[in-house]
């Protein structure tokens, strides 16, 4: 397979650290070849990691776009409410997409992306990341080769994290909703595309609920000033101290979230970045209008139900899945990878009337004891044609999704650019599936009833 060459709008976390790194790890899979940015020390640093000449380098997606096409994919990691325009311009312009969640941040651009994407038949894959990881590809095995029986449940929670939830949806890009799109949406998308994807049924029906409860100037600690850095009285005890997380807790990281703050990661331009940048703010003053918790329940055809629990107030920044069926769980956590699966199978001859009330596990949990029980260890996703490259390493990004997502793209991008068939996983209707449900809940949550939907 011969490199496919890539233009990036955006060099921001994603774009830079995720899309661009891939390319620099496997030159011989993609080239970045030209790329847009308005932060000019970003456009500067992500051109000279990529050997990008003067005249490829633009400060916006549409002098990027106003030029003959520039390569055989576009990958577009813009902020939410800058996606419109170069998907939709992108697509016309016949090149193949690579978009970031969440796709559109409003039904109504949904709806006009796409209408204007199914009209030109671009090629688009939206980069819900988390298909790719061994760990849900191993669920979704178990349970389409029927090893718990017939689907009936699935809980899937989703731990942000309290500095996480602070760090981006209090004092970041996404604490306000109509400046970006509601936290669901935003954080969550990957959880409503994935229960989408694992039960392979349609939604019927949309309930959640969820509030701001904690973020609010009135829990804010007596005399707390509007910046950490202005000498808050509860600096020992606030556990988002913004001087604690970003300068003492994460000293030695030079990676995100620290970028996020500042690009030069020295103590002193985080010091500087905390006194006059957005995230130096007390979080209690911020401005957040996200909820910090949500819970969305779906009904889904055949009678399956789904529930996603959100929450910042967690210690661990991970995902967790149980999935019941008629004969047997399922259940894992993503940031260890480890997936248990218990089938209910009694011992051959054994009455149910001699079994015990209940038994203990080494591990001290309950159940039967003659349950079929086996774990297995879910890894992050790997090539196996690229796994004993020497000097080539997996990224880690989303339990190894972020390069899993990479690999098929690039893949399925060089058929498509060869003529022959070609087709992502993540396509733009599956993306529309997952957030329609999004805004559907957002409804549901305001509004404080069940919201249908259409078949």
């Amino acid at each position: 397979m011969s490199a496919v060459t890539l233009s990036v709008v955006g060099a921001g976390h994603r774009g830079a650290e995720a899309y661009g790194d891939y390319c620099l790890r496997y030159p011989e899979r993609a080239q970045v070849v030209a790329v847009a940015e308005p932060d000019p020390v970003r456009l500067a640093e992500f051109a000279a990691a990529h050997q990008i000449p003067p005249e490829r380098q633009f400060t916006s997606w549409d002098d990027l776009l106003a030029q003959p096409k520039l390569s055989d994919g576009l990958v577009v990691a813009t902020p939410d409410l800058v996606r419109a325009g170069p998907v939709v311009t992108g697509a016309r312009q016949g090149y193949a997409l690579l978009v970031e969640k969440p796709f559109a941040p409003t039904e109504e651009q949904l709806d006009a992306m796409s209408a204007a994407i199914t009209e030109s038949g671009s090629f688009v894959g939206v980069a819900h990341v988390l298909r790719y990881t061994n760990f849900y590809r191993t669920v979704k095995q178990l349970i389409d080769d029927g090893t718990i029986g017939r689907l009936i449940h699935i809980d899937q929670t989703e731990d942000i994290g309290y500095w996480h939830f602070a760090h981006s949806y209090v004092r970041g890009n996404w604490a306000r909703a109509e400046e970006s799109s509601p936290m669901l949406l935003a954080k969550s998308c990957h959880d409503l595309d994935l229960l989408t994807w694992l039960i392979d049924e349609p939604a019927t029906s949309v309930s959640s609920a969820g509030t701001l409860t904690h973020f609010t100037p009135a829990n804010a600690p007596e005399g707390a000033p509007e910046r950490c850095t202005d000498g808050c009285p509860a600096a020992d005890t606030c556990p988002f101290y913004a001087p604690r997380l970003y300068l003492d807790r994460l000293a030695g990281h030079h990676t995100w979230p620290v970028t996020a703050v500042t690009r030069d990661t020295s103590p002193e331009a985080r010091l500087q970045a905390l006194h006059e940048g957005p995230y130096g703010r007390c979080v209690y003053r911020a401005g957040s209008n996200q909820p910090d918790h949500q819970v969305v329940t779906i009904s889904f055809g055949a009678g399956v139900l789904a529930t996603l629990r959100i929450g910042a107030f967690t210690g661990s920044n991970t995902r967790t899945i149980r999935v019941l069926g008629s004969h047997g769980e399922i259940s894992g956590r993503l940031d260890t990878g480890e997936i248990e699966v218990r089938r209910f199978l009694p011992a051959p001859g054994t009455e149910i009337h001699e079994w015990p009330r209940w038994d203990r596990d080494a591990q001290g949990r309950s159940g039967m004891p003659d349950d079929e029980t086996w774990t297995i260890a879910a890894g992050p996703t790997s090539d196996p044609d690229l796994a004993d490259t020497p000097g080539r390493r997996e990224s880690d990004g989303h339990a190894g999704g972020d390069d899993g997502l990479m690999h098929e793209f690039v893949e399925q991008l060089s058929l498509w650019k060869s003529g022959k068939g070609a087709a992502l996983p993540t396509e733009l209707r599956d993306a529309e599936r997952s957030h329609r449900i999004a805004f559907a809940a957002e409804r549901s949550r305001h509004a404080g009833q069940t919201i249908e939907l259409a078949g």
